[in-house]
């Protein structure tokens, strides 16, 4: 049978760093409360934890952008149809919800994420690159423009002009994401979804007060250590310490979450959204916090994780379902999901932190006052950067080695 190979780029791409910037509107935009984005961001928030569980690996560093992953999914998912599409909603979180809501709740969140804040940028842009020959239906695409904003484009010759594009939006923190080289015949689409944040924090670090301490992950080493004797909110119990960490105006946040004992897989067996909700710190006073700078970086595919999670017949060349998609039938071959690419990049340090983030999803066609409370991470810890009022997480990792 006649092969080829229908290829979906989808792009979360996140960077944060110091000095603030603020796009003015320059139209007015109706911007959805936090109580209308909620049921999409805690739908997006249990897969976030629920696919951090099944990624992450003892003893290692992990760091991804479950909001990228989701949004890039969820764009494949407004083209599925049958058991293809069930499958996706129950690793999705989505079902039970009206599609035309999520789709709404999908273009709020993102006016709402890029709109909220004027001391932190978040900017969100997405382009279908589609080839002029292949049937993909009017629905479909009118849907990408509609709920995601979605830029149509005729797909290029070469992976080069999409990669132009990328580092366009993420201010060249993503400067590849598929081959440069010329575009492969039996490719037929792009979709591309990047993110671009960048903020500083409410209290920043003084330079001169970070030195060189022992952080004990799988081997003791030193490390750069940030100190900051400041207002936090924070919470001490016997088996854990918590801190969170403001960016400029509040409007999001960082929170670590460090065991005592430096085990993170007990933390990770119960861990829901209302575990991690219970577990965010509540006090808030003066403390001595002492944090780590670090970078951490990582690429991986996705495609066994979200079939051990349930999302099978989407990778299946034979039972896949996207004819909401693309015109199977004018086509004469079938539409699945090859690969799930995920790459992220995170640096933290004094003034904040610079992250980027990118997940592709290939698919294929077959044929004390006193005496301050001292918060010192030096043992691994889990974290997340979330948006204060939905509490959308927009990454989660875990640092177990800092370099």
């Amino acid at each position: 049978m006649k092969k080829a190979i229908l290829l979906f780029i989808f792009l979360m791409a996140l960077s944060l760093a110091g000095a603030y910037l603020w796009i003015s509107l320059e139209e007015e935009i109706e911007i959805m409360s936090p109580e209308e984005l909620g049921d999409l961001s805690s739908r997006k928030n249990d897969f976030a934890l629920a696919s951090f569980k099944e990624i992450v690996e003892e003893g290692e560093n992990s760091f991804i952008s479950p909001y990228s992953i989701h949004t890039a999914l969820m764009l494949a998912h407004m083209g599925s149809e049958g058991k293809t599409k069930e499958e996706m909603e129950d690793v999705l979180v989505l079902s039970g919800a009206e599609e035309e809501s999520l789709k709404e709740e999908a273009l709020g969140l993102k006016r709402y994420l890029e709109n909220i804040s004027q001391e932190t940028e978040v900017s969100i842009a997405n382009s279908f690159f589609l080839r002029d020959d292949i049937p993909f239906l009017e629905g479909y695409k009118d849907d990408g423009v509609k709920y995601f904003e979605a830029e149509l484009k005729s797909l290029p010759e070469t992976g080069e002009n999409i990669n132009r594009w990328v580092r366009e939006q993420t201010k060249d923190k993503i400067e590849e994401i598929i081959d440069p080289g010329p575009i492969e015949r039996d490719v037929i689409a792009y979709l591309v979804n990047a993110i671009y944040f960048k903020g500083t924090w409410q209290q920043e670090f003084d330079k001169e007060d970070t030195t060189e301490r022992i952080f004990y992950g799988t081997e003791e080493k030193e490390v750069e250590m940030m100190e900051n004797k400041a207002d936090y909110r924070y919470k001490v119990s016997e088996d854990m310490k918590a801190v969170t960490l403001e960016y400029k105006d509040g409007d999001y946040l960082f929170h670590a979450f460090m065991p005592i004992g430096g085990n993170l897989s007990d933390f990770y067996r119960d861990l829901d959204r209302e575990t991690l909700r219970n577990a965010k710190p509540t006090n808030k006073g003066e403390i001595i916090l002492r944090m780590p700078k670090f970078k951490l970086e990582e690429d991986i595919k996705l495609s066994e994780t979200l079939q051990i999670m349930g999302m099978v017949d989407a990778f299946n060349k034979y039972d896949a379902d996207f004819s909401r998609m693309v015109d199977t039938e004018e086509l004469e071959e079938n539409v699945y999901i090859g690969e799930v690419y995920h790459s992220s990049f995170l640096e933290v340090d004094e003034e904040g932190t610079e992250a980027a983030a990118a997940t592709a999803v290939e698919m294929r066609v077959e044929t004390a006052p006193m005496d301050p409370t001292i918060i010192e991470l030096n043992k691994p810890f889990f974290f997340t950067i979330e948006e204060a009022e939905t509490e959308t997480i927009l990454f989660m990792g875990q640092l177990v080695d800092p370099f």
